[in-house]
């Protein structure tokens, strides 16, 4: 804990997440204190109209100076599912209303969509007078997982924060543009949309990724993750031996791979990239 204390949170990363326990930032990735700056709600949600996530993406921005945004959704995830299905009746009591109110968006993006899977899945329920919520494994509900996560990334990256810190790359930015405890001019940040599949552990990348215009998507989003799960995959293997990793190059040995895995399969997913 002392060296947890004294330990500057300088992270690199913010991480949006769902509120879901099975899915915490610190489950899937195994990461260290330090490496993710996080904001997690039902179903993973960002709008402006939220005045705590909207601050926590201006503090990553400006404050924290970090190179990646994560929005990160999960199949079986609730909050979806509960937009699927039939909102409760008229009397309903204050805490269910403010739940319905939060999933109001993903309600409506179940009834606008065009993706296939949806429309199927909308049109077979088009006739029952209750719908239940779906099976984890239905595919309209797991594409409306997917759907609602590319509708965050979107409203982030057209979101004023993000949209005036572009405006600033590549020209003499002002003090007030600039990190409060930094004089590095501002740098550039990317936008990710995955998905984690709680049935396997593994993440899908959904290709969405956002960044300055004109400017690649690096290969590798999240090296630093990548390099702290394998560090504590090593702490744990009683067997390990120093190998030959090097930072963001995702290599280590058979047995740190077989530990990484029963750590958390997740990691597979970071191990294909390269820095």
């Amino acid at each position: 804990m002392r060296l947890i204390d004294s330990t500057a949170s300088v992270p690199s990363s913010m991480f949006i997440g769902c509120s879901d326990s099975r899915v915490s930032e610190g489950t899937v990735f195994n990461a260290q204190p330090g490496t993710l700056f996080t904001e997690r709600n039902i179903a993973n949600q960002f709008h402006t109209t939220d005045p705590n996530t909207h601050a926590v993406l201006a503090y990553a921005v400006a404050e924290l100076g970090v190179k990646h945004v994560i929005v990160m959704g999960h199949y079986g995830c609730g909050g979806v599912a509960a937009a699927i299905a039939s909102p409760p009746a008229a009397s309903i009591d204050a805490a269910n209303g403010v739940v319905q109110d939060w999933i109001k968006p993903i309600r409506e993006l179940f009834q606008s969509s065009n993706r296939p899977e949806i429309v199927e899945l909308r049109d077979r329920l088009g006739n029952q007078t209750v719908v239940e919520e779906p099976d984890i494994s239905e595919p309209g509900f797991r594409a409306l997982v997917e759907e609602n996560v590319k509708a965050g990334v979107k409203r982030i990256a057209t979101d004023s924060v993000i949209v005036n810190h572009y405006a600033t790359l590549g020209t003499n930015a002002t003090l007030t543009t600039k990190r409060a405890e930094s004089n590095d001019p501002p740098g550039d940040i990317f936008i990710h949309g995955w998905v984690y599949d709680i049935a396997n552990g593994e993440i899908h990348d959904l290709g969405v990724s956002v960044g300055p215009p004109g400017k690649p998507v690096p290969a590798a989003p999240f090296p630093a993750v990548a390099n702290a799960a394998i560090s504590t995959a090593r702490k744990h293997s009683s067997n390990s031996t120093e190998g030959n990793t090097t930072e963001g190059s995702g290599g280590h040995d058979g047995e740190v791979s077989k530990r990484c895995e029963q750590i958390c399969q997740a990691k597979r997913f970071f191990s294909r990239f390269s820095a």
